[in-house]
Parts: structure tokens; C-alpha cells; sequence
């Protein structure tokens, strides 16, 4: 199942959400982390791999294969962006993506996207459909974020694309927002030990801050109400087309057979 982390609005904290709980889920579920916002995406500084050649830019304009952009930070696969300008050089090839991530799913019980903000004709959010994606939307605590955050959930029904709800993040009491947004399935506190993480290259659910504890709570919930119940679901399907599939080949033996009397 993919699972992407969105808002129209940058700096929510989409990349911080999606990379902790791609880290956190890892320990249950095979899960790979794909930093999608190939031209402004910072998740190689979050994962220590800055310096790192094989990106999603890379696999963009042909220079590696996917096996070779799949890296590894402890239990959890990763995928990040180019972190240099040099991003801007990444021909964006929308299709190439989608088959990115319909390959991964192949091999990952759990796919985290980190999608980038706004948007603009060809981006992967047009490419639903095929892509077959739930969303998390992440918001943050002022009114320009919770302008941002409305607006996102309307293009996003407007797009027929499910939303499992939406995060609160950088929690400061400014706005009444439960009064406007619906489905707010977690609000999570500001907390400066947040920025540390990206210093250190150590997700913030290791750590027993306020943020890395609520944090953990939602992923928890998140994993029992979706992730392992769609799972157990899909699995359930595949048994099913291979039972089906193996049954049609025991008829179609016992018709050639038949034929051949």
C-alpha cells in the first residue's frame, strides 16, 4: 500500500512526519521512504546521505537503475532526492515515476511518499489512478497554514483521492482549528528538539521528547486502524487470485484431457 504525505503549502513538516513514521513503521512492516519533491526535497539530510549519487533524479534521467537508488538506514529502505541544485537538471517524467513506485510495491508491504508541494501540470498527483495512493495531509498551526491545509483537502476530493486525515503539526494554540478542519487524526506539539534531528540524521521517535511520543502514538494507531488492516486485506486478495488462478489451471487440464479422450 502507498501512503503519501501532502499539503500545497511548504514547510508543515510533511518531510519530518513521513520520514519518522516511514522509520517507525519499519520495525513491523517492510517499508521503503520516497522522497517524491525531486527538485526541493531535503530527506538525504534528514537519512545522513547528502552525499550520496544515487538519488530518484538520478533513476529520473537514466543514470541508475532502481535496485541501485534503494538504499538502507537501519530496518528501513530509502530513496531519497538530490539535495543540490543540481536537482534542476532532472528531467520530471511523470510515467517513470508512477512505474518507480508500482515496482517498489511489488516488494514493500508499505510505501511513505513525500510529495511535494503545490502543484503544477504534471505533477504526480494527477496520476492517482495509477498510482493508487491514500493521503495524509499535514497542516501546521497558523492561519495561513490552516488556509493552506483547507484548500489542500479541497483539491484532493476535487481529485477523488482518498484522505485518511489530517495532522496538526507545530501545535501552538494559535488557531481553532477542530473547528474548521475535519478529521483531525492527531495535533502534534512545536518542540525545538524537532530541528536536532536533522543535525544529528536521527528520526525524533527514538528520542522521549513531547513530539516523539505523540508521534509515536498516532503511528501506532495509524498501524493498528490501517496500515496492518489494509494489509491483511490485500494479502487475503492475493491468496484468493492465486487460489482462483490455480483452480482455472486444474480445469483446463482435466478439458485437454477430456479432448484428448
Amino acid at each position: 500500500m502507498k501512503i503519501g504525505f501532502y499539503n500545497l503549502q511548504g514547510g508543515t513538516g510533511k518531510t519530518t512526519i513521513a520520514a519518522n513514521m516511514a522509520y517507525y513503521i519499519s520495525d513491523v512492516v517492510k517499508t521503503v521512504f520516497v522522497d517524491c519533491d525531486i527538485y526541493g526535497g531535503n530527506s538525504a539530510l534528514f537519512f545522513n546521505m547528502e552525499s550520496v549519487p544515487e538519488t530518484i533524479n538520478g533513476y529520473l534521467n537514466g543514470e541508475y537503475t532502481v535496485g541501485e537508488i534503494i538504499h538502507e538506514y537501519e530496518n528501513l529502505s530509502v530513496i531519497v532526492s538530490d539535495p543540490t541544485p543540481g536537482a534542476f537538471d532532472t528531467d520530471l517524467d511523470v510515467e517513470k515515476l508512477v512505474d518507480l513506485l508500482n515496482q517498489l510495491e511489488e516488494k514493500y508491504d508499505v510505501i511513505i511518499l513525500d510529495l511535494p508541494p503545490n502543484i503544477t501540470e504534471g505533477n504526480i498527483l494527477f496520476s492517482n489512478e495509477e498510482l493508487s495512493c491514500k493521503m495524509i495531509v499535514v497542516g501546521e498551526d497558523s492561519i495561513p497554514g490552516i488556509g493552506g491545509t483547507l484548500k489542500t483537502l479541497e483539491l484532493l476530493d476535487a481529485l477523488n483521492i482518498q484522505v485518511i486525515g489530517t495532522i496538526i503539526n507545530k501545535d501552538r494554540k494559535i488557531v481553532d482549528y477542530e473547528d474548521v478542519i475535519d478529521n483531525v487524526i492527531s495535533i502534534l506539539p512545536y518542540d525545538e528538539e524537532v530541528e536536532e534531528q536533522w543535525i544529528k540524521g536521527e528520526p525524533i521517535v527514538k528520542k522521549k521528547s513531547h513530539f516523539g511520543k505523540e508521534l509515536s502514538f498516532l503511528i501506532e494507531e495509524l498501524l493498528e486502524a490501517y496500515i496492518q488492516k489494509d494489509l491483511a486485506t490485500l494479502r487475503a486478495i492475493e491468496i484468493a487470485k492465486e487460489f482462483k488462478s490455480h483452480i482455472m489451471g486444474e480445469e483446463e487440464e482435466e478439458e485437454e484431457k477430456d479432448q484428448s479422450l
